[in-house]
């Protein structure tokens, strides 16, 4: 929430860099522009960098965790699988 609060505040700052009415009257306005909308696409740039890093890595964490949660339960299986096994040999050792 914090992070998607902050890209909305980075994009109203470069929409009104983007609509500032002084570049409207010059002659090279699209020129004259990206010079004064730098610092804005720039901090846009390194948030929605710092953003696709933490997703990459929750993605990461989640690969891991998912993993982390298939080996247990194949752990758990061949467990199962062996008490299953041994209480089968136990009855017929009993008959």
């Amino acid at each position: 929430m914090k992070a998607a609060l902050a890209a909305a505040a980075t994009l109203l700052l470069f929409a009104g860099c983007a609509a500032n009415p002084q570049q409207a009257g010059q002659s090279n306005a699209a020129g004259a522009g990206a010079g004064e909308c730098r610092p804005q696409v720039a901090q846009l740039q390194a948030q929605l960098a710092a953003e696709q890093a933490e997703r990459q890595r929750l993605v990461r964490a989640a690969a891991r965790r998912e993993e982390t949660l298939r080996k247990q339960l194949e752990a758990m299986k061949s467990i199962e699988r062996g008490i299953l096994e041994r209480e089968e040999r136990m009855r017929t050792e009993v008959r």
